[in-house]
């Protein structure tokens, strides 16, 4: 029988409308979120909110989390109040965050042994996405915990891709990330150096988006970039984070990765300034000062 209460850990730029998404396809759904305000809105909405994780897992069948970093998942997992000290035989753990694949993996021994199957989940999407449940889904589970958890993946996205076995989700989420990061630096460097040279930087959008390495993305990051809104999507923070993980994995497999370095650098010069709230498309505001010039 399908999962008809969902716990949701963790209510920030996705995780709020994932968990409205949820509500909206008739799940009985729980919310638990660190700072108690986030989830004022929710529980006007009809939906409950819990006092600890712990309370959580022992009121669904399903426990989602989708937090900031390796530390924020470990304590709701595995505090004192976390999902683990609630969770009985049966239940399902999703992992929609982006953390380490060791963590992962180290999260679905910690509960196979109480019975409950895990499942790591990383999205993309970004904000719109998670409004819209037009997410896409990368998964590392058995085909067991993958069958249990469709039916929420169905709720909050469009597409699910089957990695293999738990921690490859996470794998090809951060390698994605990694990708996202170096296509939005040549962009944007592509574009201030066209502007600053007094070409129209539109004109090289428009040449981008009409050749072989044309992509939607573009379109997305060149509005924001040329309408200067830095609205957060995915912040500054984030995606350092997820660059240190992707290269902490990389060392574990002896790969290099001298891009993402880079791009690791590339964020840490945004974050010194500042600017580690702001989106990703935010990042070359830090060349902009340093290059005397702006897109626009």
């Amino acid at each position: 029988m399908a999962p008809t209460r969902v716990g949701f850990l963790g209510l920030g730029i996705m995780g709020t409308p994932m968990a409205r998404n949820l509500k909206k396809k008739g799940f009985e759904v729980t919310v638990w979120n660190r700072s108690p305000e986030k989830a004022q809105a929710l529980a006007a909405e009809g939906i409950q909110v819990a006092a600890t994780p712990v309370e959580v897992a022992k009121a669904v069948d399903v426990f989602c989390t989708c937090v900031a970093d390796p530390s924020a998942l470990t304590e709701v997992a595995l505090g004192e109040q976390g999902l683990l000290r609630g969770a009985r035989k049966g239940q399902l753990f999703i992992d929609f965050s982006t953390v380490s694949v060791g963590l992962v993996q180290q999260l679905a021994a910690q509960f196979a042994a109480h019975g409950v199957d895990f499942v790591d989940a990383p999205v993309t999407g970004s904000k719109g996405g998670a409004e819209k449940g037009t997410l896409v889904i990368m998964t590392g589970a058995s085909d067991a915990a993958l069958a249990k958890a469709t039916p929420i993946f169905q709720a909050v996205g469009e597409k699910v891709v089957h990695c293999g076995p738990v921690g490859a989700g996470t794998q090809v989420k951060l390698a994605g990330n990694a990708l996202i990061a170096a296509m939005l630096q040549g962009f944007s460097e592509g574009m201030l150096l066209t502007a600053k040279a007094g070409v129209d930087p539109r004109k090289f959008v428009e040449v981008v988006q009409a050749s072989g390495f044309r992509s939607p993305y573009y379109d997305f990051k060149g509005k924001a970039l040329l309408g200067r809104d830095f609205a957060t999507h995915f912040s500054i923070d984030l995606m350092h984070k997820d660059l240190s993980l992707f290269l902490d994995n990389a060392a574990v497999h002896q790969v290099p990765t001298p891009c993402a370095a880079v791009m690791r650098e590339t964020y840490n010069l945004a974050r010194a300034a500042g600017k580690g709230g702001q989106d990703i498309t935010a990042v070359i505001t830090a060349y902009e000062e340093l290059a005397g010039a702006k897109i626009a």
